[in-house]
């Protein structure tokens, strides 16, 4: 055993080979870190950081790992220490155990190459033992492979999906919208400016130029536990600090008289150096094309930047939202201002996206207060006309939204927000019955975080975790933008002009099938009509109904349950009744409160998401009673084809997956919306308006699971 270890040890080539692989793969971290360090001071000055990390780090690891393997004196010290610290080097950028695992693999794939070049070239391995000739060269050839095969690994795109072959129609194709495409440009010419402070340091077209010179905002009480280096640093990057934040947007207008319906946009949360705000130029140009005038704030500063992110910005955005409301109040009725007179005033809509979404509905809320909630000495004083908000992938969600209409957008491939957080936001927009309202949310398969915005791109992280992100399944970013174009016009149109013929988009997508490009999409609705029958967050009581005097029954049901909604991570903050069967003989019943009255004109509208996970839709019997006895059956799948989760996968491997997102589904919800008036027409006898009970029969899908959030009768 001896000689034969003899005979297959590595020479001290082999060890100079290591320590020039293990160097070399220092260096292409080192450079792989600094063009993904983006501190917003230029790439010469993240370079010149990683280098110097790289230069403390790596000898300081090692010689912590010498003084270590000294005292034991087991294993070759220098070549341990080095090795070491290029790991820690390698894991920085990840900082978590997965992170380690790839260092370790990419650089012990590296160090063997390594090794075996050198044992190769300068080793004598030709007068070498057969054994030892064998070892390297199989040793080096299986690391040239996992080096090729790294390299290709790293440059694909991923894997495939394809959840578009789920959209052959179970249920009957509605009728196309009778309206002109909305994403197609109106009959405006489009001017633009800038506005802002106009001594900007870092945006150029905020300098001297502007058209509108603002004043600045003092944001220091939302920002009371910022301070050190953190704070003096981004103030010297940008020129100003939290107490003199400026106003900044960008604009696009309609030449004409006006008055136009005004719309302001903020974006989210991405490298600061790398602005977000010309993103939306798509949106502003078509918009404006329409007769709207839409405006890209400026919020970067608030950013993530220089290894940092300012604590709890999150209100701070919003309440900025409302500072630039208040210019466009001043500029109407300002003589000389180019806006003044052509602002309509009363319709008025606020959109965002991903931390800019939560801060669109953020600052609805704060528009109805005279003070921040969490904070009473912060005044909120405005009380503007809010018409409408619109969340495209928010990155949480709002209590106290109400009596404003609401749409949210959200890709299931987004890796960055990967749960549909704009759904709890949407249960959490309420009616008072004061204002004609509607809320939709529309879920689309291979739309991701970052194509909404022109700058962000394809992938939802930066280098090199990005490498690892499934890009296959993902649209094309003019596709995705598309889709955004046909639901942001149609949802301004439908709540800023008034034009009522598009609201039906929001209720069903196929109406817009020749609009959108293909894939699949989950969509629901519900309006300030709604009268709800039970939303399963009343009490505990699995029995009784939202309505007071209504009850709830099931029969031969698997699973009969009231919980919390899940999303893919956790759980939302709001309830449904969990309904599982297996077999013909299951139902579950809502019987009406004595007395009960609904509209002929009336529709009977359910949000349902099917869990089980089947790649065949879910089909159920509807059946209503009315107070004369006459029953009357329909099918789901006559209105709405309801499908189950389709598992999505976000990275390249399968452990990541469930490592970083937990699970491959989540709950979505559709809208199923049956009108009265089709039971009446199968049975003239039927009364509508003296409805008794409805029952789900669960005997056309043998098994399968729903979730449902809200039952309820629409006009």
């Amino acid at each position: 055993m001896l000689e034969l270890w003899r005979s297959l040890k590595p020479v001290h080539e082999a060890h100079h080979g290591i320590l020039w692989a293990a160097a070399c793969a220092s260096l292409i971290a080192v450079v792989v870190g600094g063009f993904n360090l983006k501190s917003g001071f230029g790439i010469a000055v993240d370079l010149a950081v990683a280098f110097i990390t790289a230069a403390i780090g790596v000898p300081s690891v090692a010689m912590g790992v010498v003084l270590l393997l000294t005292l034991l004196r087991r294993i070759p010290r220098l070549a341990a220490g080095v090795f070491a610290g290029v790991l820690v080097l390698l894991a920085l950028p990840w900082l978590n155990a997965w992170g380690y695992f790839v260092g370790a693999a990419v650089l012990l794939i590296e160090c063997t190459l390594g090794a075996s070049i050198a044992t190769i070239l300068l080793g004598g391995l030709r007068e070498a033992a057969l054994g030892k000739r064998t070892l390297t060269l199989g040793a080096g050839g299986l690391a040239l492979v996992a080096n090729l095969w790294l390299f290709v690994f790293l440059r694909s795109d991923g894997v495939g999906s394809e959840p578009w072959l789920r959209t052959s129609p179970a249920a009957a194709l509605p009728k196309p919208l009778s309206a002109p495409d909305p994403s197609a440009d109106g009959d405006y010419a489009v001017d633009s400016l800038f506005y802002g402070h106009g001594d900007d340091l870092r945006r150029a077209e905020f300098g001297r130029g502007v058209a509108i010179r603002t004043k600045t905002v003092d944001a220091s009480p939302f920002f009371q536990d910022f301070g050190g280096w953190k704070a003096r640093l981004r103030e010297r990057y940008w020129g100003f600090g939290m107490n003199r934040l400026p106003l900044n947007a960008r604009v696009w207008y309609p030449r004409g008289a006006g008055p136009f319906p005004l719309v302001l946009m903020v974006h989210g949360n991405h490298e600061m150096s790398e602005f977000s705000d010309p993103g939306y130029a798509y949106l502003g140009e078509l918009l404006a094309s329409r007769g709207f005038i839409f405006v890209s704030i400026d919020e970067n500063f608030l950013n993530i930047g220089l290894l940092h992110e300012p604590p709890d910005e999150r209100p701070a955005r919003a309440w900025l939202m409302l500072e630039h409301l208040k210019l466009w109040e001043q500029w109407n009725a300002t003589p000389g201002n180019p806006f003044c007179g052509k602002i309509d005033t009363a319709n008025v809509a606020l959109m965002g996206h991903s931390r800019g979404g939560q801060a669109a509905a953020r600052a609805a809320v704060f528009n109805k207060l005279t003070v921040d909630p969490d904070d009473a000495s912060i005044r909120l004083r405005y009380g503007y006309p809010i018409k409408a908000v619109l969340a495209i992938a928010p990155a949480g969600e709002v209590e106290g939204l109400s009596d404003v209409s609401y749409l949210t957008l959200q890709g299931a491939q987004d890796a960055d927000v990967s749960s549909f957080l704009g759904s709890e936001q949407w249960d959490h927009v309420h009616f008072s019955g004061g204002a004609d309202c509607f809320k939709s949310e529309l879920y689309i398969y291979g739309a991701n975080h970052g194509q909404f915005n022109t700058v962000w791109g394809r992938a939802d992280s930066r280098g090199p975790q990005s490498w690892f992100l499934n890009l296959r399944p993902l649209l094309s970013g003019d596709d995705q933008r598309r889709i955004a174009k046909v639901y942001v016009a149609a949802f301004l149109e439908a709540t800023l002009h008034g034009r009522s013929e598009y609201r039906q988009l929001f209720r069903d997508y196929r109406q817009a099938r020749a609009w959108l490009p293909q894939t699949m999409y989950l969509d629901r609705y519900l309006d300030s009509s709604n009268k709800v029958i039970a939303d399963f967050s009343e009490d505990i009581d699995l029995t009784t109904t939202t309505l007071p005097g209504g009850k709830l029954a099931g029969e031969n049901l698997s699973e009969w349950r009231e919980g919390k909604i899940p999303f893919r991570n956790g759980e939302r903050g709001y309830k449904g009744v969990f309904l599982g069967w297996s077999g013909r003989n299951a139902s579950y019943s809502i019987a009406l409160p004595e007395g009960s009255e609904t509209d002929r004109d009336s529709e009977l509208s359910m949000s349902i998401a099917v869990t089980s996970d089947d790649e065949t839709p879910t089909d159920f019997t509807i059946a209503v009673k009315s107070g004369n006895g006459v029953e009357v059956r329909l099918p789901a799948s006559r209105y709405r084809t309801l499908w189950g989760p389709v598992p999505v996968r976000f990275t390249k491997v399968e452990y990541l997956d469930r490592l970083i997102y937990k699970q491959p589904t989540e709950p979505v919800f559709q809208s199923l919306e049956i009108p009265l008036a089709d039971f009446a027409v199968l049975n003239p006898q039927f009364e509508p308006k003296r409805l008794k009970s409805i029952r789900l029969l669960f005997d056309r899908t043998p098994a399968s699971e729903l979730l449902i959030s809200q039952i309820g009768f629409e006009h």
